[in-house]
């Protein structure tokens, strides 16, 4: 009995742990002129644990007129897995319809996800652009266009997650050569409780019986990983 006792302390203790524990997000975007650089990290207790999701190399493919990404994928420094994939329109096309699917099956889909955003902690933003043509009028009415851009969808983050920390934004023009270079860097924090009591929700809104996802890997949840899309 006393074993019993004990063990259950011990798992209720580290559930509690779990549950408390805060994860951090970093997100870090380049765009260079054609070169493109993602890198995702995630980590727990203070450093302790680590994962790290990176694509250095994104481009088209002539032949198939598909994205091309290197993913590279790092826990706690070493190397998991290293692949290239292919995304298609297709790709696209379906996690679209995926997503429709999702949200004609769960009642309050947006008001739940609004819950944990407004949970969601930004330590960090940061969006500077610099952008340009070779005139120097065109140059202007483009840079003035990002502004309202870049104000909007900044704008419209603030009302979904709680920024503890003001938004840095810029445009550079540059008024003698194309120019379209970006580089996003942002930092979320959050706890594990909080994901896992909207993940419970979001099962227990659920309606509408078994979803038809169409993208591969969610097709298998439903049981079409056979379909193809057309």
């Amino acid at each position: 009995m006393k074993w019993l006792l004990l063990i259950m302390g011990i798992l209720i203790l580290v559930l509690l742990i779990v549950v408390f524990t805060k994860v951090r997000v970093s997100i870090d975007y380049k765009r260079v002129q054609t070169n493109d650089l993602i890198h995702i990290k995630l980590s727990a207790w203070y450093g302790l644990f680590h994962y790290t999701f990176k694509v250095p190399v994104i481009k088209m493919d002539d032949d198939s007129a598909a994205v091309v990404v290197k993913e590279e994928q790092e826990m706690n420094g070493k190397t998991e897995k290293e692949e290239m994939k292919k995304y298609t329109a297709e790709d696209l096309r379906d996690g679209f319809a995926d997503s429709l699917e999702m949200l004609q099956h769960i009642i309050g889909f947006h008001g739940i996800v609004r819950q944990f955003t407004g949970k969601v902690q930004v330590k960090k933003f940061t969006w500077h652009s610099m952008v340009g043509t070779k005139n120097a009028a065109h140059t202007g009415v483009l840079t003035g266009a990002c502004w309202a851009l870049k104000g909007s969808i900044i704008g419209l983050l603030t009302t979904y997650f709680n920024f503890r920390i003001m938004p840095s934004y810029s445009i550079t023009p540059d008024f003698q050569r194309w120019q379209a270079n970006t580089s996003i860097s942002c930092i979320l924090q959050f706890r594990i409780g909080q994901a896992m009591v909207t993940g419970i929700k979001l099962l227990r809104y659920w309606k509408g019986g078994k979803p038809h996802f169409k993208s591969r890997k969610l097709a298998k949840l439903s049981g079409d990983s056979n379909k193809q899309s057309f």
